[in-house]
């Protein structure tokens, strides 16, 4: 078997990697648990309420993206006051700036900013490629944790917040405000993810399509992914986004899916079990690794492009460093 027939194998490189290594929780019992537990849940929160001291606030839609010579799709009939505009038939009488029209002799509108409220919108995934890790933890476990950082945030800065589940199907919560909100929303994706049984998977492109009809003008969208599915129309769709609302991404990946640990006697052996095994050259650990650093930069380089924030971490990684990158960028 040649290194081409190996680099052939690596396109859905979860897949055939849970067949290489035994995944972290290996038994019927032990997946069939919360991913989460009530404990783990409480004693997460105590780590976090010693990390985030306060929630990094989320700067107003109107003010990053009413810059320049356009005019603003923000300005609506709210209370903050924004500028004026000559008077058009069907304005209000009661919005016309009567000193401006004392000073000028004509006519002006008062224009103000729409009101919104801020809220949050936890995006996480929890399909097949995401239920994978070789060491400490899974994907699906570090994916909930990145979420309960954030719903930590939104709880302590009196934010609404709501999550979405990307599973066998797509389920979701209510809004949540308060104190409670973290417990809740992490009781919520911590449900059990044995291996999936649906054939079809639901589509990342799909529920950000939802996102787009649903969330509301300079709300925040912090989508927590491995990313596998992400497309030229997902890129579109999170482009469109962007105009809407402050869009986060948080790649998990786990070790091995950038490099091969060096196991003597590593084999590899399709999914399907009918091509023997083959023992791994350093010819091919090289191909693996190249193809991986190529992947994983192709990533990056597709969510920059549309212009979304990102941030990797691993499976490995303690939540500071999710903390540290927030801090540094100033906004999370």
């Amino acid at each position: 078997m040649s290194s081409t027939s190996v680099f052939l194998q690596l396109n859905r490189l979860s897949d055939w990697l849970r067949k290489l290594f035994k995944p972290v929780q290996p038994d019927t019992v032990a997946v069939r648990q919360p991913i989460l537990s009530q404990k783990d849940i409480h004693q997460l929160g105590e780590m976090l309420s010693q990390m985030v001291p306060k929630a990094t606030p989320n700067p107003k839609a109107s003010e990053s993206l009413k810059q320049g010579e356009q005019g603003s799709r923000f300005l609506g009939s709210g209370m903050e006051y924004e500028e004026s505009r000559l008077y058009q038939p069907g304005d209000e009488v009661r919005r016309i700036n009567w000193r401006l029209m004392a000073r000028t002799g004509q006519a002006y509108t008062k224009l103000f900013q729409e009101e919104r409220q801020e809220s949050w919108t936890l995006l996480v995934d929890q399909r097949q490629s995401m239920r994978f890790g070789t060491q400490q933890r899974l994907k699906v476990t570090q994916a909930v944790r990145v979420a309960g950082y954030y719903a930590w945030q939104a709880q302590i800065a009196g934010l609404p917040v709501d999550a979405i589940r990307l599973s066998e199907t797509v389920k979701s919560t209510p809004i949540f405000e308060g104190r409670s909100s973290y417990e809740q929303l992490m009781e919520f994706l911590s449900v059990p993810q044995p291996p999936m049984t649906v054939a079809k998977e639901p589509r990342l492109h799909d529920e950000l399509l939802e996102c787009q009809k649903r969330l509301q003008v300079g709300s925040r969208l912090i989508i927590i992914s491995d990313f596998q599915d992400l497309d030229d129309a997902t890129l579109n769709v999170m482009a469109a986004l962007q105009q809407k609302v402050m869009l986060k991404a948080v790649l998990v990946y786990d070790a091995v899916e950038k490099q091969l640990p060096a196991i003597s006697g590593l084999k590899l052996q399709s999914l399907s079990g009918r091509t023997q095994a083959h023992s791994l050259t350093h010819q091919d650990y090289v191909a693996y690794e190249t193809w991986a650093s190529q992947y994983f930069e192709t990533l990056r380089q597709k969510l920059s492009r549309v212009g979304v924030t990102f941030i990797e971490i691993s499976t490995q990684d303690d939540l500071l460093k999710l903390h540290r990158h927030v801090g540094f960028a100033g906004a999370a």
